[in-house]
């Protein structure tokens, strides 16, 4: 009841607060919908096939790889056992390659394969008009293209473009031709569907596999949903688990913040109540059931916000290429209350150290009539402050020695450290800095200058509480922003630098370039591919004797892959030094592997390379890699002048320095709109707490403005003293986030120079940091003078 009441006095001081609550709520609800809808999908193309045989996967589920596949040989003799199985009507092998409709030199449609014709039937898919294609250069294709049979069509292979006619139309998506066509252009077999007339005893089909597939039916058949998509899943995994995160942080930062500063502003109240009688673990009782009134009242309004929002974030997350075109929404129950119970303990979380601190006031300070800060900084604060810096050091070293995503992950902990630091910290630096930012004012001791010094030191821990949201939007929002821009700039020198490239020629609405496109740009290049050791796929490239010049032998001989094997069955590669350390691969040795044919050969190592950056661990001659596999794409071609006629081949040229950029490549779209959705949360977060904060700050000093007014100072000489005090804030809270932005880039540069081997440059989002900043500014200034305006003197 005492909880109630409290609340009940204080209410408009706590709006912001279970805003805060309501957003962060919304967002958790939010996200897990969309998690728990993020689930994998089975392709339309195999609906009408009620049981899927496929090869062994590889374990890690992230490696966004086809499955080793099965030689054509293999398959038929696996799909003819498999056809003898009681209720089994027919069995179709699917043989895929990569073909792309062009239409005036640009690739058009939805489909980037083309399946043989009795594929068609996995799917359900029939004739709609002309006939079924034979021969080598017909194919079908989906009626609402809108192609007649009887058309000239240029289908894009890995080849090049190559003209089909059109024999017939299908009621399905997708491109189909001949089988034989089929099985002669795809690199293996990855999936074999049963057509069935009954229900078929699964155990039997699973025996007759045995170790050479997996089975799957029912709902596990979206197991074989294409890798792309599976990528795509997982990246719009990667933002909303990040959004989850930083909203949770954020909102017990600011949770934190501002029950700090209320429990500050109530000192003499709690005192009052300690001395009527109330004991410490009373104190603490009643500020959590404040608490937890507040993470109800934000969770109850937050969580159907976040039900009627889902949806459309959903279809924006499909819009924009974060789930793919298959995502729906499923709404469940634990979700919603997962979300709203979430929303308390963040509340509770945030509000730990105020019920602490208000425990421990004392009953004798109910008699003091001064706000000065006697202990602004506590022996604990002193060293919750610097353990988290030290913990931020830790992982900026940590940064600078990781690799892929750990090198982020350990920038972003630095980062989160750092803030909390510099929060901790804050009433033992503020004063000094807004002393040496004031000293320039204070020359002529004009009253401004010297009230904003006055107060910042007699007020210290009330002055941080203000500071602290300016430093967390500052900090996150360059942080976000620069990481990006860092990051970004670092992968392209390394890849520019490694080739010593004027320019690059990379696919233009398709997944990588053809033969044809290679020839006509002329540059260096590699054709990557896989080798399987069992499930496990084992990157490799081809090479032609040209690139050989880019790599670094340490041991053996690197000419020798482009010399033709000993045997049939026999593959000569280079490897490098860091792929034979994980392998256990020797110079002279032979290895089993399995190629993406699906058949078996020995690689014998002729080669160890140096220490340097390698498209792949594994080197082959790129005409032995194009038999291995005749679907393979070339990833980028390097050339050392611009200038390469490239039309109707899916390519387009770039300057090594916008490659370096990459400013329209696909990955780095996505990249910049997840920074978007960071920055937004984050900031957005971040200017609703300096809002409630700075309200909150100038309603406590209410006594003291109308103290200034009686003494003789006009409104706006009071509106003027409380806009350069918040603006000294301003400055000062955004320049510790800068400092702590700098401090985890910095960290996170060192780390990706040593692993690229070149220098890579600190960038600073000048631009992001300029707005975030004046945007702290503007809504501090006007909210700290809000209700001055309102205040007469008495």
């Amino acid at each position: 009841m005492i909880a109630l009441a409290s609340l009940r006095q204080r209410w408009r001081s706590l709006l912001g607060t279970v805003l805060t609550l309501t957003i962060a709520v919304a967002v958790l609800t939010i996200c897990g919908l969309l998690l728990a809808s993020a689930h994998p999908v089975s392709p339309g193309r195999y609906a009408a096939a009620p049981v899927l045989v496929r090869p062994i996967p590889p374990a890690d589920p992230e490696a966004f790889t086809e499955s080793r596949p099965w030689s054509a040989e293999d398959a038929d003799a696996l799909a003819a056992r498999l056809s003898r199985i009681d209720g089994v009507r027919t069995t179709i092998a699917e043989h895929r390659f990569y073909a792309q409709l062009m239409q005036n030199g640009v690739p058009t449609g939805d489909a980037q394969d083309a399946s043989g014709w009795s594929a068609a039937a996995l799917g359900g898919y029939a004739l709609r008009e002309g006939r079924a294609p034979a021969g080598s250069a017909e194919a079908v294709v989906d009626s609402g293209l809108g192609i007649a049979p009887g058309s000239a069509v240029t289908l894009l292979t890995a080849r090049g473009p190559e003209t089909f006619t059109v024999s017939g139309t299908a009621d399905g998506p997708g491109l189909w031709v001949s089988d034989e066509l089929a099985r002669d252009r795809a690199s293996g077999v990855r999936l074999i569907g049963l057509l069935t007339t009954k229900a078929v005893d699964l155990e039997a089909v699973a025996a007759l596999v045995g170790g050479d597939g997996q089975v799957l039916h029912g709902d596990g058949r979206a197991a074989v949903e294409p890798p792309a998509d599976a990528r795509t899943r997982w990246i719009g995994l990667q933002v909303l688990l990040a959004v989850s995160v930083l909203a949770a942080f954020v909102s017990v930062f600011i949770v934190a913040s501002a029950f700090a500063f209320a429990t500050r502003r109530r000192h003499r109240e709690l005192a009052l109540l300690r001395l009527l009688g109330a004991l410490p673990r009373q104190v603490r009782r009643m500020i959590r059931a404040e608490v937890l009134l507040l993470g109800l009242a934000g969770g109850l309004a937050g969580v159907p916000v976040g039900l009627a929002v889902t949806a459309p974030v959903a279809r924006w997350l499909v819009r924009t290429g974060f789930e793919p075109p298959t995502f729906t929404v499923a709404y469940r129950l634990w979700v919603p209350l997962a979300a709203l119970a979430a929303g308390v303990l963040v509340a509770l979380a945030g509000a730990v150290a105020a019920a602490w601190r208000a425990a421990r006031v004392s009953p004798l300070d109910a008699l003091r009539e001064s706000a000065l800060d006697d202990r602004p900084m506590s022996r604990l604060r002193w060293l919750a402050g610097l353990a988290a810096l030290a913990v931020a050091v830790l992982f900026g070293v940590a940064a600078t020695g990781a690799s892929g995503p750990d090198l982020g992950s350990y920038a972003l902990y630095a980062a989160m450290a750092l803030t909390t630091a510099g929060s901790l910290l804050a009433p033992a630096i503020l004063p000094p800095a807004v002393r040496l930012l004031t000293a320039p004012f204070a020359r002529g001791r004009g009253a401004t200058a010297l009230l904003v010094r006055q107060h910042t030191r007699t007020a210290a821990r009330r002055t941080a509480s203000t500071a602290a949201p300016i430093l967390l939007c500052v900090a996150f929002a360059v942080l976000v922003g620069g990481m990006v821009k860092t990051s970004t700039a670092a992968y392209g020198i390394g890849r520019v630098t490694d080739a010593g490239a004027a320019a690059v020629v990379v696919p233009a609405g398709t997944p990588g370039l053809s033969d044809a496109a290679v020839t006509a740009a002329g540059g260096l290049s590699t054709l990557p591919t896989f080798l399987y050791a069992g499930p496990e796929p084992l990157p490799a490239a081809g090479i032609s004797p040209a690139e050989d010049t880019l790599f670094t032998v340490g041991t053996g001989d690197l000419p020798a892959i482009h010399r033709p094997a000993a045997g049939e069955a026999s593959l000569v590669a280079a490897i490098t030094t860091a792929f034979a350390d994980q392998e256990g691969w020797t110079l002279g040795g032979s290895y089993p592997v399995t190629a993406t044919d699906g058949r078996r050969y020995s690689v014998l190592v002729a080669a160890v390379l140096s220490d340097g950056p390698t498209p792949a661990g594994i080197l082959l001659d790129r005409t032995v890699v194009r038999v291995l596999d005749p679907s393979a794409l070339t990833t980028a071609v390097f050339r050392n002048q611009v200038g390469s006629e490239l039309g109707g081949l899916g390519a387009r040229e770039l300057t090594g320095s916008a490659y370096a950029r990459a400013d329209a490549d696909e990955d780095d779209r996505l990249v910049w709109v997840f920074t978007v959705i960071l920055i937004g949360v984050s900031a957005g977060f971040g200017l609703l707490a300096v809002v409630n904060t700075m309200i909150m700050a100038s309603a406590a000093r209410a006594a003291d403005l109308r103290l200034l007014r009686l003494s003789g100072a006009t409104r706006t000489q009071v509106l003027g003293m409380l806009s350069a005090e918040t603006s000294a804030v301003v400055l000062v809270g955004g320049g510790l986030g800068l400092g702590v932005a700098l401090a985890a880039l910095a960290a996170l540069a060192r780390g990706l120079s040593a692993q690229i081997g070149a220098p890579v440059p600190m960038t600073i989002p000048w631009g992001t940091l300029a707005a975030t900043v004046g945007a702290c500014l503007v809504l501090a200034v006007f909210s700290a003078g809000l209700p001055a305006l309102s205040r007469r003197p008495a």
